[in-house]
């Protein structure tokens, strides 16, 4: 066939333009009204979800390092669904003392949580920087580190069909009953709250989350859902769903199906306002475009304008690639959720 094929990209370019978004915040809007609408929105793209069940934990193995212990949980989430996490409490604890709790998301790490928590894949600097988890309970943080649909802990299935790409694999099957995989996310994530604040060693009220890329937009959605969480770090997330679907980029189990028929990433973020947020990007990510990102910021720092916190919210930009820069993201949570030793 000698003709130039048809590109679904472009197709995508041309249909999207006569998509466009039917619940952006404008001035003038009561700000608390636009939030409920959007969430409302939201919510009617979850599709069918599980039953929660009674928090439910049990405790698998305990291992003993020099600064930690780091116990696996086995998390019920509903009668469907098992959550793996690390419990990763600080050994300098006193008794009865409680110390400020911090869920850890993972991104597209090879290992996982095993990579969060500097067990995998931390034969570099760099890679050691990135193991989140560790660094927190190192500074004193209790951790859970929850590990996602796809990769250690939850990847039972993987041997079954190795040569597909892993989110895509498990929401290509999942959409066949009208099921997000980042829906079941949200409410994984909410049972890791659960359980984190059902430790003795742990302030309820003293609970944030962080994460970087796949950790950075797990971040996003769960605080924006989760009201227990006080303060947030989305890492390396500063992109638009709009952006990667053009470019047919994204991967599958970051978004709500048909959610950018009511807006884009800066809205979810702006769900979060007024709970302080420090939203990170490296000026060298390849995966964030800087436009895109610029004005991410500005509408966010809007929301938190409306919102009446615009202290709230911090922009980090940081000389670096796509990577979660602790030390600020720690300056911010003591700033926010207090000294924890």
């Amino acid at each position: 066939m000698n003709i130039k094929p048809e590109s679904f990209s472009d197709f995508l370019k041309r249909f999207s333009a006569t998509i466009q978004p039917q619940l952006l915040f404008r001035e003038g809007d009561d700000f608390s009204q636009w939030q409920a609408r959007f969430r409302q929105a939201m919510d009617g793209l979850r599709g069918p979800l599980p039953e929660r069940v009674p928090l439910e934990v049990e405790e698998l193995e305990t291992v003993q390092e020099e600064t930690h212990s780091r116990t696996t949980l086995r998390i019920k989430v509903s009668e469907y669904s098992r959550l793996i996490a690390y419990l990763m409490v600080p050994a300098d604890l006193e008794p009865g003392e409680k110390r400020p709790g911090l869920i850890v998301s993972h991104g597209h790490a090879r290992y996982g949580i095993d990579s969060m928590a500097g067990l995998k894949g931390i034969d570099c600097a760099e890679a050691l920087e990135r193991a989140y988890a560790l660094s927190a309970v190192n500074d004193g943080y209790v951790v859970l580190a929850p590990a996602w649909w796809g990769w250690a802990g939850r990847d039972g299935h993987w041997d079954e069909n190795r040569n597909n790409d892993k989110c895509n694999l498990i929401q290509m099957a999942a959409s066949m009953y009208g099921i997000s995989v980042m829906s079941l996310h949200i409410q994984d994530g909410q049972a890791a709250v659960d359980a984190l604040a059902a430790q003795d060693e742990v302030d309820p009220d003293r609970i944030g989350c962080i994460g970087n890329s796949y950790g950075g937009r797990t971040t996003m959605w769960i605080t924006a859902y989760e009201p227990r969480i006080r303060a947030c770090v989305p890492s390396g997330c500063m992109n638009n769903f709009r952006e990667r679907s053009r470019g047919l980029g994204a991967c599958g189990i970051q978004y709500l199906p048909g959610m950018l028929r009511y807006g884009d990433v800066p809205e979810v973020f702006s769900l979060i306002a007024p709970r302080p947020m420090q939203l990170q990007a490296g000026e060298k990510d390849k995966l964030l475009n800087v436009p895109d990102r610029d004005a991410m910021a500005a509408t966010v720092k809007t929301a938190y304008k409306h919102a009446g916190a615009p202290e709230n919210l911090e922009v980090y930009i940081h000389p670096g690639f796509h990577i979660l820069k602790w030390k600020p993201a720690k300056a911010f949570l003591e700033k926010h959720l207090g000294k924890v030793r």
